[in-house]
Order: structure tokens, then sequence, then C-alpha cells
């Protein structure tokens, strides 16, 4: 569609001029359902430095129009920070302007902006991030800085830069990124390698487009911290012309009267801009009648012209040229000569209204304008006075409209909030060139069949169930006490693990039918011949030891459908998670119990997330706890046994597991590339306290820079700020399961040493983090 084609460059464009990154907030979390009538979304910034001024544009929104914006807080590095010099923010439209940044502090700062919609005040916590970084130190440069790719040339994807230092003049560099920006999704489309050279990612190299450039900001670390070297390379992408667009295939020919003017619309072209020229090739049948604008390539006749009125249609070769080429489009456009073009008759416009759509899972797939239409010739567009709700969905192409017969469709994953919506399309042709406006008038209601955080399926937990010393252990789930221990079942040394799951436990909308099915078994440990669901009743049949041969836990997803209500189905994925700690009587080492061994968090979190861990060790066997060990020695890290489970339906963010055949697009490989210790695939420094098995590192410096590890000094799990982020800018949303090894001794020599013999190690603990959007 034209519309469409359209509506991709200029997403682009805005893509490639935007400043500051996207990051959305509400007044508790992400939500897909507007459960408060009123949500804010802003441009957030992340990666900025000394010197920098930007404005950033006025927030989107759901609900009634925001106004009387203020600043109502802003925090440097979670202490209060006063200086009013350098957030401003306009009270009419909510723009926020960061100025006079040369003498501010390296560090996050949090502005959190205050609003009346509809007569009431809310106050959004944090809205906004500013991560200020160090200037970039003196004699560091790229080589070349602007990087020609012309993607005619068969190894165009090789094109690199290199950053370049005067060595011996200034410290070193240990640490390369690309500067997050999330109003720039094509820096996903770059990776910068550990000794800093950059190259075009090949997993979406075929989303570059010739004629654009892509400017990338970059942060350099050093022993002094982070610097940010602001616009430090352009990729500048080339070709010859491609693509060359006028309308729709199924609308042509296009229609012009006989003795008056015609034009056809200017046309959209692929392929650098740099000295493009349009010309006609041929048209057939032959006549010199028609002309082209060179530098536009739209078509035209003059007034007066002499051409009948004909059935047979001029097909035109137009021939397009750039300074990279010239390429030939065969029969991309043509018109038929009619006696009479009707104009539009305003009131014969019309889309009849839909008064029931749903929040999730409605969708519309070429909804047309009612048949009263009366036009000729006629375009169809979305109109300028489209409400910024309605405007964002066009420009992620949620929204779309074929530009010859005006349908309209909207995909399920629409963000539509709850209340009505009016979609103004304008539509005009030679006779009605200032157009016609009309709406499409939408009314979404929240679907009966959603699930938010309050709705659950629950098959219990046996991690509440203390271990008491002598008494035989009972490994079958119970209804928990707290959502907090939901689904989270704990089998020792695998041989425990009950061979059926009942639901026991659910909350989910009422009047519904209710599916039950198995979509994920992590990390391939459970057998589906064994490990099965029954899709009435819920119930899980997990086959016992013969079902799950894992000692470093395991995850089930189950997906829970909900249907009826006249409603959309909607599914919500569910997923069960397992630990199975082994047991080691050799030696005495015993068994490490862990609470809590799923810990819950949210990837976005701007500052250390620390969560407390409460560890045993005890001498354990035949189901029964026979002793407790002293754990005054006790050492533990996390070692081995790295897996990444996807939990939503980002297909950059693979699941599974870390290894020195791990691949890019697998998300554990690329959160080890934001770490600046153990770029090597198989290295388990991003999550380790200690070093290597010789000891040499006592402790890993760098914490700064690891993705998560456990502080021995405190035995607390700690997570690192944007560091669970792919190479998309997307956080994290799923779970990383890590095998804790320890010893009672505290040699931390031993720590990978877990051998029946000779090895004092003790045995393994599966520690699960859940990274949650949702989560608060």
């Amino acid at each position: 569609m034209k519309s469409k084609l359209s509506n991709t460059f200029s997403l682009l464009r805005l893509s490639i001029i935007a400043v500051l990154a996207v990051l959305c907030s509400s007044c508790d979390k992400t939500e897909t359902t507007d459960s408060t009538g009123f949500i804010l979304h802003y441009l957030g910034i992340t990666d900025i430095g000394p010197s920098m001024s930007y404005t950033l544009k006025a927030p989107t929104y759901k609900g009634s129009a925001p106004y009387d914006f203020s600043i109502t807080n802003v925090t440097f590095n979670d202490e209060t920070y006063n200086n009013e010099d350098n957030f401003v923010i306009n009270a009419e439209t909510g723009e926020i302007t960061i100025q006079n940044t040369e003498t501010m502090s390296a560090g996050l700062y949090n502005i959190s902006v205050g609003c009346y919609s509809n007569g009431s005040f809310y106050n959004f916590k944090n809205a906004v991030q500013v991560n200020m970084l160090l200037a970039v130190p003196e004699g560091v440069t790229v080589e070349p800085a602007e990087v020609l790719v012309n993607q005619d040339e068969e190894n165009w994807i090789e094109a690199s830069a290199q950053v370049i230092t005067e060595k011996d003049k200034h410290v070193s560099i240990v640490g390369y990124a690309i500067a997050q920006d999330e109003s720039k999704p094509y820096l996903a489309y770059f990776n910068i390698s550990s000794n800093g050279k950059i190259t075009i990612n090949p997993d979406t190299k075929d989303k570059l487009i010739a004629g654009e450039h892509y400017t990338l900001s970059l942060r350099l670390t050093t022993l002094a911290g982070n610097h940010m070297y602001a616009d430090a390379v352009t990729f500048k992408v080339v070709a010859k012309p491609r693509n060359l667009f006028y309308i729709e295939q199924e609308f042509m020919p296009d229609l012009f009267e006989i003795e008056q003017q015609g034009e056809s619309v200017i046309p959209t072209i692929e392929g650098s801009k740099e000295n493009l020229k349009f010309t006609i090739k041929s048209v057939t049948p032959e006549t010199s009648a028609f002309n082209i604008d060179t530098t536009t390539g739209q078509i035209s006749i003059p007034e007066g012209h002499n051409l009948t009125a004909t059935e047979t249609p001029y097909v035109f070769d137009i021939t397009v040229e750039n300074a990279y080429g010239s390429t030939d489009f065969k029969a991309v456009y043509s018109v038929k000569i009619v006696t009479f073009i009707e104009p539009i008759v305003p009131e014969k416009f019309h889309y009849t209204p839909i008064n029931s759509f749903y929040l999730p899972g409605s969708e519309l797939t070429n909804y047309a304008k009612d048949n009263t239409f009366i036009g000729g010739a006629a375009t169809f567009e979305f109109d300028s006075s489209n409400s910024d709700e309605i405007k964002a969905l066009i420009e992620k192409e949620i929204i779309t409209i074929n530009s010859g017969d005006g349908s309209i469709s909207i995909t399920k994953d629409h963000t539509l909030s709850i209340g009505e919506h009016n979609i103004q399309v304008k539509v005009s042709n030679r006779k009605n060139k200032e157009g016609v406006v009309k709406p499409l008038t939408i009314t979404v209601y929240k679907n009966p069949n959603s699930m938010d955080d309050t709705h659950f399926v629950s098959w219990g937990t046996n991690v509440e169930t203390p271990y008491e010393i002598g008494v035989k252990q009972n490994f079958t789930p119970k209804k928990e006490s707290t959502s907090l221990y939901r689904n989270i079942i704990r089998f020792p040394n695998r041989g425990n693990i009950t061979s059926e799951l009942p639901i026991l436990d659910y909350n989910l909308p009422e009047g519904t039918n209710i599916k039950y099915d198995i979509v994920e078994r992590f990390p391939n440990k459970f057998d589906p011949k064994y490990t099965k669901i029954d899709p009435s009743t819920g119930t899980i049949t997990t086959g016992g030891a013969n079902g799950f041969g894992a000692y470093d836990g395991g995850i089930l997803v189950i997906a829970v459908t909900v249907s009826g209500n006249n409603a959309p189905a909607v599914t919500k994925n569910i997923p069960i998670f397992f630990t199975t700690p082994k047991n080691y009587n050799k030696d005495n080492r015993g068994m490490m119990l862990i609470d809590p061994c799923v810990v819950r968090v949210n990837p976005r979190a701007n500052a250390i997330i620390r969560k407390s861990i409460n560890c045993k060790v005890v001498e354990y066997g035949n189901g029964t706890v026979k002793s407790e060990k002293d754990i005054s020695n006790l050492i533990l890290d996390f070692r081995n046994g790295f897996s990444y489970l996807n939990l939503d339906n980002n297909s950059n963010h693979q699941s599974g597991t870390l290894s020195n055949e791990s691949q890019p697009t697998e998300l554990l490989y690329q959160v080890w590339d934001n770490c600046k210790t153990g770029i090597d695939k198989g290295n388990s420094s991003p999550m380790s306290w200690y070093g290597p098995v010789d000891g040499k590192q006592d402790p890993i410096p760098g914490k700064e820079d690891k993705a998560a590890y456990i502080d021995a000094t405190t035995r607390e799990i700690v997570i690192n700020p944007n560091k669970w982020i792919g190479a998309d800018k997307k956080y994290a949303n799923g779970a990383v399961i890590a095998q804790i090894r320890y010893n009672l001794d505290g040699q931390k020599t031993e720590l990978d040493d877990v051998k029946d013999t000779g090895g004092k190690s003790g045995s393994v603990h599966p520690v699960i983090i859940w990274f949650d959007e949702n989560f608060e």
C-alpha cells in the first residue's frame, strides 16, 4: 500500500532525527489495559554527555488530554537533586528541556512528572531517566567517521569502522558499547566488538534502507568510568534507485479528464537521494502529451491537451537515476483518459461506527467505507488531525489504510485505550484537492476474557514446607500462603518429583471456557512422553523422575486460553518453576537449600537490585533431613549452567543455554556482550563473584559491569541495571537459570570441583531470576 510504504519511510526518518530514548512510564507499571483511566508515555533519555542540550518532545497519553505539567521531583543517584536550571518543563505541552549540562555530575538522573487530566492530578514517578556520562577522553577517534555502505556491492555488509586511540597518551579503554537511545530503533542494526570495531548486525541487515544515514554515539569505559562519545560514527547507506511507487496496483489506471490539467501523486522511491532524476523512458500507446517533474517524479498533462477518452490506458516505464546508478521501472504507472471524474460528495463519505472493539484481541482487516461513497480517482490517507495515540499506532503500522479504497486495518496487538476513538481519514481527488475528512469511530471495551496480574492459575508450592530434622519430607505441593511462592516447586535430588500436579487455586474471568496446553519445556529436561497436561482440567502429569532429567532446574510454561463472552479469546502464559538441588553424601558435603529459589525483578529498574537469600546446608537422605551443617565458612557463587527462557514474543531474544557455541540471536549472548568482563561466551564471570578456579582473581573487579552476582560479603543476589537488555534495546522478559556451587571449607579454588571423588565442593543448587517488566 502507498500509505504503508509512506508510513515506513516517515517512521524511519523520525527515528533517525530523534535524539532521545523512549521509555514508557505509567502510574504503576507498563500496562496492556487501561485500568487507571489515564497513562502517560514519555520519551526517556539514557546515555548523554556533558554540553549536550535537548528538548524532549511532549508525551503521548491514554485517556483525556493532559495539562498543567510540572516536574515534581528530580533525583541524582537516588538522592534528591535541586538544580532547576538543568531540567525545565513546558507547563502547556509537557516538553522537557535538558540544558546547562556542562557541570552536571556523571550519574543517573530520574525526573518525576505531574499533570492534570480531566480534573484529576497524576504523578508519574521516574517518568524520564537521564544517564549523564563523562566526556570522552582526548585522543579517541573513529575511523572512518562516515562509513559508506553501498548495498549494490556484493560485500556491503562488511563495511565497518574502528575506534582509534593515541597510544601511550591516555587511559586504556576497557569496554565498548553503543550508547542507548530507544528513540533510534536502528541501533540494533549495528554491533561493536570488545576491541572497538563497529559492524553491521547480520541479523538485521535487511532493515537498513538505502538513502538513510544512521548515526551512532558510543559509550566507552575506562578505569575512570563511563564516557560519552556523541555522534561518533555515521553509516551512510546508499544504492541506486529501488521500489518506485505511485498508487496501489489494484487501483491503476489513474484517471485524467479530457482537456483538463492532470497530475499524479508524487511517488515514493527507495535508494539514495543524491542527484536524483526522473525521466519517462516510454509511454504505451506512444504519446508526448505527458510531462514528468525530473526532481519529484510527478507525472502531469497540461490543460487543453488533445488526448481523447479511451478504454486503453497509457502505461509508463520510468527511469530513475541517482549518484550511484540508474534503474528502469517497467509499467510502474498507468493513466486512462475519461470524459468526466466525479467530484467527492462530502455527505456521501462515511464509515459505519464500530461499537464493540476489544482490548486485547480485536482486529480489523480491510474495514471498508460505506458503499454510498461518490468520487472518482480518489486517494485516501490518514489526516494530520488524528490524536497522538492514533498517530503513534499509525507510525508503528498497527493501524494502516489502503490509499486506493480507504479500507482500514488494525492488528490484534493494538493498544487502543478503553473508550471512544476517532480515526480521521482524508479523501481527495482532482475535483477536491483540499480533501474531505471523516472519522471511523471505534468504541473500545476491555475484553471480558483478558487476564491481568490479578488473574492466575496455581499448581501450588512446596517451598513453604519446612525441612525439619528427622521428619519425613512431603513433596506434594499445597496451596501457597502468598503469591510470592506461587508455582515455585522444589524437588531435591530429582527422584522425589510428584507424578501429578493438579490445579489447587485459580482466579480467571467468569463465564468462560478454559483450555490448558504446555507450550514450553525448558531447558529440554521434561520428556514429552511423560510430561503432559489435561487440556480441560489442567492437571499436569510429570512422569516422576522418568519425565524430569535435570539437576539444574527447569520451567514449564502453560498456555491458559480463556474464550467465550462473545469476545476474542485471550491466552496468558503461566510459568511453573522447578528447582532440583543435588545432594552429595560423599565426604558429608550435604545439600544446599536456598530461599527464595526464584527471584522476581523488573529488568527496567534503573538502580542496582539487591535480593537477600537465606541458605542452609543439610545432611539429607531418604526424604529426611538428618542434620543441619555449620555454614560459618560457607562460600557460594554462580558458576555455570546459565540458561535463559524467553517468556514473551520477542524473536530477537532467543532462549538457550550459554556455551561457546551460543549464537548472537540468543539473549544470554547479548547480555554477556553488555558486560565488560567475560565476553567469551563460555566464561561465567558476568555472573560470578570469584575468579577462575586458579584463584588469581578474588574477587573479580568491575562489579558494576556484571549482569548479576552473589555478593559474598552479604549473601545477596545483585542485579545490575541496563545489563539484561538485548541488542535491539528491548528489556528481557524471561527467566535465567543459574547454578550455585558452594563448599563449607571457604576454599574458592574448589568451587568448580563437584566430582564424586576427589573434590570437596558441595552440590549444586539452581536459582532462577525471573525478569518481568510488569513486576513492581
